[in-house]
Protein backbone atom coordinates (compact mmCIF):
# COMPACT_ATOMS: atom_id res chain seq x y z
CA UNK A 1 0.00 0.00 0.00
CA UNK A 2 1.45 3.38 -1.15
CA UNK A 3 2.06 5.66 2.14
CA UNK A 4 0.79 9.38 1.40
CA UNK A 5 2.06 12.10 3.88
CA UNK A 6 0.38 15.68 3.28
CA UNK A 7 -0.82 18.42 4.81
CA UNK A 8 -3.78 20.67 4.33
CA UNK A 9 -2.63 24.16 2.59
CA UNK A 10 -2.23 26.41 5.74
CA UNK A 11 -2.79 29.86 5.53
CA UNK A 12 -0.23 30.99 8.48
CA UNK A 13 3.17 31.25 9.08
CA UNK A 14 5.33 32.05 12.32
CA UNK A 15 7.76 34.19 10.91
CA UNK A 16 11.62 33.80 10.08
CA UNK A 17 12.75 33.95 13.64
CA UNK A 18 10.47 30.76 14.59
CA UNK A 19 12.75 28.04 15.63
CA UNK A 20 12.58 24.65 12.80
CA UNK A 21 9.52 22.14 14.54
CA UNK A 22 7.76 19.63 13.31
CA UNK A 23 4.05 19.50 13.89
CA UNK A 24 0.64 17.33 13.23
CA UNK A 25 -2.27 16.53 13.65
CA UNK A 26 -5.00 13.43 13.30
CA UNK A 27 -8.69 14.05 12.55
CA UNK A 28 -11.99 12.68 11.53
CA UNK A 29 -14.29 14.71 9.64
CA UNK A 30 -18.42 13.83 9.02
CA UNK A 31 -17.64 14.41 5.16
CA UNK A 32 -14.74 15.26 3.49
CA UNK A 33 -15.52 18.32 1.60
CA UNK A 34 -12.93 19.90 -0.88
CA UNK A 35 -13.55 23.36 -2.58
CA UNK A 36 -16.91 22.46 -2.80
CA UNK A 37 -17.04 18.81 -3.63
CA UNK A 38 -17.49 15.86 -1.76
CA UNK A 39 -14.76 13.54 -1.99
CA UNK A 40 -16.32 10.48 0.70
CA UNK A 41 -19.28 10.35 -0.87
CA UNK A 42 -21.37 12.03 2.17
CA UNK A 43 -19.41 9.91 5.22
CA UNK A 44 -16.94 10.25 7.32
CA UNK A 45 -13.11 10.34 6.81
CA UNK A 46 -9.81 9.69 8.65
CA UNK A 47 -7.41 12.47 7.61
CA UNK A 48 -3.57 12.52 8.61
CA UNK A 49 -1.16 15.80 8.65
CA UNK A 50 2.24 16.72 8.77
CA UNK A 51 4.81 19.49 8.69
CA UNK A 52 7.91 20.57 8.78
CA UNK A 53 8.69 24.72 9.35
CA UNK A 54 12.12 25.08 8.66
CA UNK A 55 14.19 28.45 10.24
CA UNK A 56 14.82 30.46 7.65
CA UNK A 57 10.89 30.34 6.17
CA UNK A 58 11.12 27.02 3.97
CA UNK A 59 8.56 24.52 4.83
CA UNK A 60 7.81 21.14 3.35
CA UNK A 61 4.41 18.90 4.29
CA UNK A 62 1.86 16.80 3.59
CA UNK A 63 -2.01 16.01 3.78
CA UNK A 64 -3.60 12.05 3.68
CA UNK A 65 -7.49 11.63 3.70
CA UNK A 66 -9.58 8.82 2.76
CA UNK A 67 -11.60 9.35 -0.64
CA UNK A 68 -15.01 7.69 -2.16
CA UNK A 69 -16.37 9.19 -5.11
CA UNK A 70 -20.55 8.77 -5.67
CA UNK A 71 -20.84 5.68 -7.97
CA UNK A 72 -17.41 3.77 -7.20
CA UNK A 73 -17.45 0.83 -5.26
CA UNK A 74 -13.85 1.24 -4.09
CA UNK A 75 -12.33 3.85 -1.58
CA UNK A 76 -8.92 5.16 -1.46
CA UNK A 77 -6.67 7.99 0.05
CA UNK A 78 -6.25 11.72 -1.44
CA UNK A 79 -2.88 12.61 -0.60
CA UNK A 80 -1.28 16.21 -0.95
CA UNK A 81 2.39 17.03 -0.19
CA UNK A 82 4.08 20.28 -1.20
CA UNK A 83 6.72 22.33 -0.37
CA UNK A 84 6.77 26.28 -0.50
CA UNK A 85 8.67 29.24 1.35
CA UNK A 86 7.40 31.84 3.38
CA UNK A 87 8.32 35.48 4.00
CA UNK A 88 7.58 38.62 5.87
CA UNK A 89 7.66 41.57 3.59
CA UNK A 90 7.98 45.23 5.47
CA UNK A 91 4.80 46.23 4.84
CA UNK A 92 3.68 43.65 7.45
CA UNK A 93 2.06 41.19 5.09
CA UNK A 94 2.93 37.42 4.76
CA UNK A 95 3.97 36.13 0.88
CA UNK A 96 4.35 32.39 0.91
CA UNK A 97 4.50 30.86 -2.54
CA UNK A 98 5.12 27.01 -3.12
CA UNK A 99 4.58 23.65 -5.22
CA UNK A 100 2.01 21.12 -4.46
CA UNK A 101 1.03 17.84 -5.85
CA UNK A 102 -2.01 15.97 -5.39
CA UNK A 103 -2.97 12.05 -5.89
CA UNK A 104 -5.03 9.65 -5.41
CA UNK A 105 -4.90 6.13 -5.30
CA UNK A 106 -6.63 4.28 -6.97
CA UNK A 107 -7.34 6.77 -9.49
CA UNK A 108 -3.96 7.74 -10.80
CA UNK A 109 -5.29 9.68 -13.98
CA UNK A 110 -7.06 12.37 -11.32
CA UNK A 111 -3.36 13.36 -9.89
CA UNK A 112 -2.02 16.63 -11.06
CA UNK A 113 0.38 19.28 -9.68
CA UNK A 114 -0.71 23.60 -8.75
CA UNK A 115 1.70 26.55 -8.04
CA UNK A 116 0.17 28.64 -5.34
CA UNK A 117 1.32 32.19 -3.72
CA UNK A 118 -0.52 33.97 -1.04
CA UNK A 119 -0.65 36.82 0.70
CA UNK A 120 -1.97 37.03 4.30
CA UNK A 121 -2.18 39.53 7.04
CA UNK A 122 -3.24 38.72 10.73
CA UNK A 123 -6.42 36.64 10.34
CA UNK A 124 -6.80 37.09 6.70
CA UNK A 125 -5.29 35.39 3.71
CA UNK A 126 -5.51 35.43 0.15
CA UNK A 127 -4.15 32.51 -2.05
CA UNK A 128 -4.09 32.00 -5.92
CA UNK A 129 -3.48 28.36 -6.91
CA UNK A 130 -2.50 27.50 -10.77
CA UNK A 131 -2.46 23.97 -12.19
CA UNK A 132 -1.63 23.18 -16.01
CA UNK A 133 -3.26 19.78 -15.66
CA UNK A 134 -6.23 19.88 -13.41
CA UNK A 135 -7.43 16.58 -11.99
CA UNK A 136 -5.68 15.19 -14.89
CA UNK A 137 -7.95 16.80 -17.77
CA UNK A 138 -5.57 18.52 -20.04
CA UNK A 139 -6.55 21.78 -18.92
CA UNK A 140 -5.26 24.68 -16.99
CA UNK A 141 -7.37 25.77 -13.99
CA UNK A 142 -7.12 28.87 -11.35
CA UNK A 143 -8.57 28.98 -8.11
CA UNK A 144 -8.76 31.94 -5.98
CA UNK A 145 -9.44 31.94 -1.96
CA UNK A 146 -10.22 34.02 0.61
CA UNK A 147 -9.83 32.68 4.23
CA UNK A 148 -10.66 34.10 7.28
CA UNK A 149 -11.17 33.83 11.34
CA UNK A 150 -12.17 35.81 14.21
CA UNK A 151 -12.40 35.20 17.61
CA UNK A 152 -15.98 35.71 18.81
CA UNK A 153 -15.53 35.02 22.74
CA UNK A 154 -15.39 32.22 25.81
CA UNK A 155 -12.71 30.17 23.34
CA UNK A 156 -15.02 30.49 20.04
CA UNK A 157 -14.40 31.32 16.62
CA UNK A 158 -15.81 32.37 13.61
CA UNK A 159 -13.77 30.57 10.19
CA UNK A 160 -14.74 32.10 6.61
CA UNK A 161 -13.85 30.69 3.08
CA UNK A 162 -14.88 31.68 -0.10
CA UNK A 163 -13.37 30.42 -3.61
CA UNK A 164 -13.69 30.10 -7.17
CA UNK A 165 -12.81 27.86 -9.17
CA UNK A 166 -11.96 28.92 -13.39
CA UNK A 167 -10.95 26.85 -16.12
CA UNK A 168 -8.65 28.62 -18.53
CA UNK A 169 -8.67 26.29 -21.79
CA UNK A 170 -11.36 24.17 -23.14
CA UNK A 171 -13.48 21.63 -20.79
CA UNK A 172 -15.57 18.83 -21.69
CA UNK A 173 -19.45 19.69 -21.48
CA UNK A 174 -20.15 17.42 -18.23
CA UNK A 175 -17.53 20.02 -16.73
CA UNK A 176 -18.66 23.07 -14.94
CA UNK A 177 -16.39 25.66 -16.10
CA UNK A 178 -16.57 28.01 -13.20
CA UNK A 179 -17.93 27.52 -9.75
CA UNK A 180 -18.14 28.97 -6.87
CA UNK A 181 -17.96 27.52 -3.11
CA UNK A 182 -18.30 28.71 0.35
CA UNK A 183 -18.04 27.84 3.72
CA UNK A 184 -18.70 29.14 7.37
CA UNK A 185 -17.79 27.35 10.65
CA UNK A 186 -17.46 27.60 14.54
CA UNK A 187 -14.52 26.11 16.15
CA UNK A 188 -13.33 25.41 19.84
CA UNK A 189 -11.07 24.03 21.66
CA UNK A 190 -11.48 21.33 24.50
CA UNK A 191 -9.90 18.56 25.85
CA UNK A 192 -6.70 18.76 23.76
CA UNK A 193 -8.79 18.63 20.81
CA UNK A 194 -10.20 20.99 18.03
CA UNK A 195 -13.72 21.01 17.41
CA UNK A 196 -15.62 22.42 14.58
CA UNK A 197 -19.07 22.49 13.10
CA UNK A 198 -19.24 24.33 9.41
CA UNK A 199 -21.71 24.50 6.42
CA UNK A 200 -19.86 24.39 3.21
CA UNK A 201 -21.65 24.83 0.26
CA UNK A 202 -20.95 24.85 -3.56
CA UNK A 203 -22.72 26.78 -6.58
CA UNK A 204 -23.18 23.53 -8.68
CA UNK A 205 -22.24 20.12 -7.94
CA UNK A 206 -20.86 19.48 -11.53
CA UNK A 207 -17.07 19.64 -11.65
CA UNK A 208 -14.14 17.99 -12.92
CA UNK A 209 -14.55 14.78 -11.18
CA UNK A 210 -17.06 14.11 -13.94
CA UNK A 211 -18.59 10.74 -12.73
CA UNK A 212 -19.03 11.79 -8.96
CA UNK A 213 -22.10 13.76 -10.58
CA UNK A 214 -22.53 13.03 -13.92
CA UNK A 215 -23.90 15.82 -15.88
CA UNK A 216 -25.90 16.78 -12.63
CA UNK A 217 -26.46 21.06 -11.67
CA UNK A 218 -27.87 22.88 -9.04
CA UNK A 219 -26.95 24.43 -5.52
CA UNK A 220 -25.47 21.78 -3.00
CA UNK A 221 -24.41 22.16 1.13
CA UNK A 222 -23.54 20.04 3.31
CA UNK A 223 -22.82 19.72 7.18
CA UNK A 224 -19.50 19.22 7.99
CA UNK A 225 -18.18 18.30 11.83
CA UNK A 226 -15.26 17.52 12.76
CA UNK A 227 -12.71 16.06 15.39
CA UNK A 228 -9.14 17.26 15.19
CA UNK A 229 -6.15 16.43 17.89
CA UNK A 230 -2.90 18.28 17.48
CA UNK A 231 0.74 16.43 18.27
Amino acid sequence: MRKAWAILLLCGWQGREAQAQLSGSAALVSDHVYRGVSLSDGGPAPQLNLNYDGADGWYVGGFASRYKLQGNPRSGTQYIAYAGYAQRLSSGLTLDTGLSRYGYTPGASLNYSEVYASLALDNLNARLSYSPDYLGANARSAYLELNSSHALGAGVSLYLHGGYLGYLSPVSSYTRRRTLDGRVGLGTAWEGWRWQVAYAMTQARRSGYAWSYGGASGSRGSLVLSATRPF
